[in-house]
């Protein structure tokens, strides 16, 4: 541990020099600086107050690399560190929001990396059931957040905290109030701290920014290439593709062996072979993708909306799927290349307009308002002003901006009727105002 203290120091030292611009998230907080260490009895005194063992890694850090930031920008005196830094030793309690939150620091950390998202959600559930009594708040509550110690943030409510106990103590974890939480995956705050300052002087974080810090796995592309080579476990090989998915930019040389390597693998690692090609070189995925039409139409459209610049060469595509989708997130990426492919695609997505799925309605008027000449397609509009649903309604007003029609003054007072005394309907009544004044009326026109 010695051996790599020393070389978090010398790295540590100028390391503004690299990100001058304060360009990498956080930076602009923390600038930087680190503050002085605090003393080993300041530690114990910690440990003591809340019956906790702080792991190792993060103890060398604040009583040999430093402790907290007395720059005046700093987010609640936080030392340099990914996102906002990390928070002097004590600090932060307060983002356990939890009732007497800091109890919660001595308990047995029960997260895990390979938690999954149903047993997550099922413990969120718990936690958050209001007829709960107070031993069954205690365990729902530990169950999420026992053991984690917050020593930063990364805004938007999502909290970089330490494993205090168990077998992941020493681990970085950061912890989101709605969604599994996720492990990074070094195994101490040392290796997670040094692998930050290694990619700030790569030049890595200044490229992507580091809003993303932690979540993938570190090293260079050729030993993450090489690493999902001799992988044996396919779990293994998804999590090193799926970092190399995350890199700014790939060599020709891998994209050409991951090329290679595509039709002799199958299931999840196929796909994420793809997602690497797709997202460097898209003209090189794309038979591979049309492979997968049939049976992973959702994966392809996602694709070809995330990374095809010529969204028109899969016209046919999508004439063939027009009246075959039933799901809505498939559908919506559908709508989100047909908008791209052609000016007119309303007969691309017109079927769904009687759809029995709300959100299928909901989805083809709202993208039907991005067409420039909405005026062809008054009727079909005038028509969705008839729904019952909330959202199908008030887009059909608002795509009707422009639109002229005779028989709209009577289908507007219909839709006033309907709602001018539902106070949660708001928006409808004050995009009605906007469509009348275009033609010059006013509500109370509509009640004449």
């Amino acid at each position: 541990m010695e051996i790599q203290l020393s070389r978090i120091k010398e790295k540590l030292t100028g390391i503004q020099k690299y990100d001058k611009g304060l360009v990498v998230f956080g930076a602009d907080s923390h600038g930087y600086q680190v503050g002085a260490c605090v003393s080993i009895e300041e530690v114990a005194v910690l440990e003591q107050k809340y019956n906790i063992q702080l792991p190792e890694a993060y103890v060398a850090f604040v009583t040999q690399i430093g402790n907290g930031n007395s720059n005046e920008n700093a987010y609640r005196e936080s030392a340099a560190g990914p996102y906002y830094g990390i928070y002097p030793l004590g600090g932060g309690l307060e983002d356990l929001s939890m009732e007497d939150g800091e109890q919660f620091l001595s308990y047995p950390c029960l997260l895990d990396p390979d938690m999954c998202n149903d047993v997550w959600n099922r413990r969120v559930k718990e936690y958050n059931n209001t007829q709960q009594t107070r031993a069954d708040y205690l365990k729902h509550t530990a169950a999420l957040f026992g053991g984690l110690l917050p020593i930063g943030t990364q805004g938007d409510a999502a909290i970089t905290c330490l494993v205090l106990n168990g077998k992941h103590k020493g681990r970085i974890v950061y912890l989101h109030d709605t969604y599994l939480s996720d492990f990074a995956h070094e195994s101490n705050l040392l290796a997670w701290y040094e692998r930050w300052l290694d990619e700030l002087i790569s030049g890595e974080l200044v490229r992507d920014g580091g809003e993303d810090f932690g979540y993938a796995l570190g090293g260079s592309n050729e030993s993450l290439w090489l690493a999902y080579q001799e992988s044996r476990t396919e779990k293994g090989q998804l999590l090193y593709l799926r970092t190399l998915l995350t890199r700014s930019t790939v060599s020709k040389e891998i994209l050409d062996e991951i090329v290679e390597a595509i039709p002799k693998t199958a299931n999840q690692v196929k796909l994420s072979l793809i997602s690497i090609v797709a997202a460097k070189k898209f003209h090189v995925a794309i038979p591979f993708l049309e492979e997968q039409i049939e049976d992973n139409l959702l994966f392809v459209l996602q694709h070809i909306h995330w990374y095809a610049e010529d969204k028109a060469y899969w016209l046919p595509m999508l004439e063939y799927y027009k009246d075959k989708i039933d799901e809505i997130e498939t559908y919506r990426f559908y709508t989100y290349i047909a908008a791209k492919a052609t000016p007119d695609f309303g007969n691309l997505v017109l079927s769904k307009l009687t759809s029995p799925l709300v959100t299928m309605r909901q989805q083809t008027i709202f993208i039907l308002g991005k067409l420039e000449n909405r005026q062809a397609y008054a009727s079909y509009f005038i028509t969705a002003l008839e729904d019952e649903d909330y959202y199908v309604v008030l887009y059909s007003i608002q795509a009707l901006k422009g639109v002229k029609d005779e028989r709209l003054p009577q289908a507007y007072a219909v839709v006033y009727q309907k709602y001018k005394n539902r106070a949660e309907d708001y928006y409808i009544i004050e995009n009605l105002k906007h469509r009348l004044e275009e033609m010059q009326l006013t509500l109370e026109d509509l009640q004449a």
